[in-house]
């Protein structure tokens, strides 16, 4: 069934890719926390266990528990391995590639100073810190590849020009939908594959470069094709929050943030093709050199994301013997969005000299609001031997919109997002999040830890092509998704790690796993144009699709200071 879901969204967002969409809303909103060593250890369990600086984005009364100032700083590198194959091989990207991809990282940077006010009972302490915490970590790459002798990149750019002249992909300004209403939503794409002759025009029809023929009547590949295809994904999401925190009597704790939270994501994809065989490649019969032979062609796109939001979050925790309980809740995050999106294109054939082509950036802005979130928590302390916790997590990412951007009505009326708005509400829903952790003391100076947590994933629905015989036309259709399903695409951390302390100083290793179901990509698709709309006429198994098996690691230490 997920093969569905990622199929219709590759096909669905090949025609209109700088939109905004309810996928967009998610990969803004959603959390993966990080925090210090000791927390990520822990699974993040640490609602009503405080003292950790970790533990202050999930809490925010967590910073007056320890009673004492300390500073920590936490590097990390995340590393994620990838192994990717063709679902059909005949169809293209049959061979088994891996690929790493690591990256550095600062998960947490924290001070937190502890004032005591003197008193022996009542207001005891306030305590006010500062920390940067990461909340996502999309670090990610994957290439495949392959043989495929039945279609081709440059074909599917061809069939998606269908709908277009020549002229409008050739020489109309990338920003035409301003000037000649009629050339709305052409797709750059496909205005940089025919500026860089990925396709062009071969008797009356539009033809990838692979698959010219003298007649223009060929509509597969004249001979196999060598496909290289590369998704690539890069960035973060921290929450820096300015946090003050007070102890009430040692027993009960209150806190507040006022929380900022900054994303920077990044996008690239890579097609390229060239002859499996040049010797079994005929010629391409250009008008200049009717003996050309193809070698190679490439696209590329480049996609980028930057978003900052504040919010508040108050959280309250209560020590009752053994027993800590905890809670929090934060406000929806007002996030403003820019972005900027590009496509370069080029071919290389012997005899014939081919210029690329590069569109301009395509540049958004808007504002999207993020779901409230409230966190509950409980722990039991073991003595001085150490604690077991668990915490619990919803949100309701229906509850996502998208607006307009002050200053930026020119652009947007107060109804552009309706459409992408109520899709976010067909699409998404109640997301689950559970976290345990264990931490038990070895001696005085060393603790190990350990934890686990699963995130339900919010989506309720999926988008799948179905074919309407009265019209003969194909739609995508919303349908829910079954609990099978929605159970399949649960987020599993594994975690573990060791903790060190001695005086003032402190260090904290730990490293984290995460395992997830395979992902699947349609590099590209073919479109069917019946003169006034596209509809996709083929199968998954008729186009090239990758399965993607992902394996992220990440390791974290901590370095503590306490004064």
């Amino acid at each position: 069934m997920k093969k569905l879901v990622l199929f219709a969204l590759g096909t669905a967002l090949t025609v209109a890719a700088s939109a905004q969409s309810w996928q967009d809303a998610l990969l803004y909103t959603e959390v993966e926390y990080g925090g210090t060593a000791r927390s990520v250890a822990m699974g993040n369990a640490l609602t009503a266990v405080g003292g950790d600086l970790g533990s202050i984005g999930l809490n925010p009364a967590g910073s007056a528990v320890a009673g004492y100032s300390q500073f920590t700083i936490t590097p990390g590198v995340s590393i994620n391995v990838a192994n990717a194959v063709g679902t059909s091989p005949e169809y293209g990207y049959g061979d088994q590639v891996r690929t790493g991809f690591a990256r550095m990282k600062l998960p947490n940077l924290g001070l937190v100073l502890a004032m005591d006010t003197g008193r022996r009972s009542g207001l005891k302490r306030v305590s006010l810190g500062f920390v940067s915490n990461s909340t996502q970590d999309f670090t990610g790459r994957m290439y495949a590849a392959g043989v495929n002798s039945s279609n081709s990149y440059c074909g599917s750019l061809a069939s998606l020009a269908a709908g277009y002249s020549a002229d409008d992909l050739g020489t109309a300004s990338w920003w035409s939908l301003d000037e000649n209403p009629a050339t709305y939503g052409l797709p750059w794409e496909a205005m940089v594959g025919y500026r860089s002759y990925l396709f062009d025009t071969v008797n009356g029809r539009y033809l990838g470069l692979t698959d010219w023929d003298k007649d223009g009547k060929n509509t597969g590949v004249l001979a196999p094709l060598y496909q290289n295809y590369g998704f690539q994904t890069k960035g973060y999401k921290h929450d820096m929050v300015f946090n003050v925190g007070f102890d009430f009597s040692d027993t009960f704790y209150l806190g507040a943030n006022l929380g900022v939270t900054t994303v920077r994501y990044g996008q690239a994809e890579y097609w390229s093709e060239m002859p499996n065989n040049d010797a079994e490649f005929p010629a391409i019969p250009f008008d200049e050199n009717p003996e050309a032979r193809f070698r190679s062609l490439e696209m590329k796109r480049i996609f980028e994301g930057r978003s900052t939001g504040v919010y508040l979050k108050v959280g309250a925790l209560w020590r009752i013997g053994a027993l800590r309980l905890g809670a929090a809740v934060q406000t929806p995050t007002v996030m403003n969005i820019s972005t900027r999106m590009a496509w370069y294109g080029d071919a290389h054939v012997d005899g014939v000299t081919l210029p690329a082509a590069k569109s301009p950036e395509w540049e958004d802005v808007y504002a999207l609001i993020s779901p409230l979130r409230a966190n509950f928590g409980a722990a039991f302390t073991l003595g001085q031997v150490g604690l077991l916790s668990v915490d619990y997590e919803l949100a309701n990412y229906s509850r996502s919109y998208f607006r307009s951007r002050a200053h930026s009505d020119f652009y947007y009326g107060s109804s552009y997002f309706d459409r992408t708005n109520s899709d976010i509400k067909q699409m998404l829903g109640v997301s689950h999040m559970l976290r345990v952790g264990a931490e038990f003391r070895l001696t005085p100076s060393f603790s190990i830890r350990g934890g686990y947590s699963f995130t339900t994933t919010p989506e309720k629905s999926y988008l799948e092509w179905e074919y309407n015989a009265r019209d003969d036309k194909d739609y995508l259709v919303v349908k829910p998704l079954s609990a099978q399903d929605r159970a399949a695409m649960c987020k599993h951390y594994f975690s573990a790690g060791l903790g060190y302390s001695k005086g003032a100083f402190f260090s904290d290793f730990a490293v984290r796993f995460k395992g997830s179901l395979n992902q699947y990509y349609t590099p590209y698709c073919y479109y069917d144009y019946d003169g006034t709309d596209y509809t996709n006429k083929y199968e998954v198994a008729a186009v090239s699709e990758v399965a993607v098996n992902y394996k992220p690691f990440e390791f974290l230490l901590t370095l503590g200071w306490r004064f």
